[in-house]
């Protein structure tokens, strides 16, 4: 399998966010979670998200 390098170029605020699980209407969900390694759909999505910078704070202080 062919893995290309990331560039992060975007934050996550710019990316948007899921609402619902693809897989949720998924024609493959009764072979879950089996399927989701072969996804093509789930392998867009994760290298789209993987482009994100988080805008949240790395640490957190109180």
């Amino acid at each position: 399998m062919d893995k290309q390098a990331v560039k992060r170029d975007l934050f996550d605020f710019e990316i948007g966010y899921l609402t619902q699980s693809p897989c949720v209407n998924c024609e493959f969900r009764e072979h879950l979670p089996k399927c989701h390694a072969d996804c093509i759909l789930l392998d867009q999505i994760q290298t789209c998200l993987a482009r994100g910078i988080s805008s949240q704070s790395s640490h957190y202080e109180s």
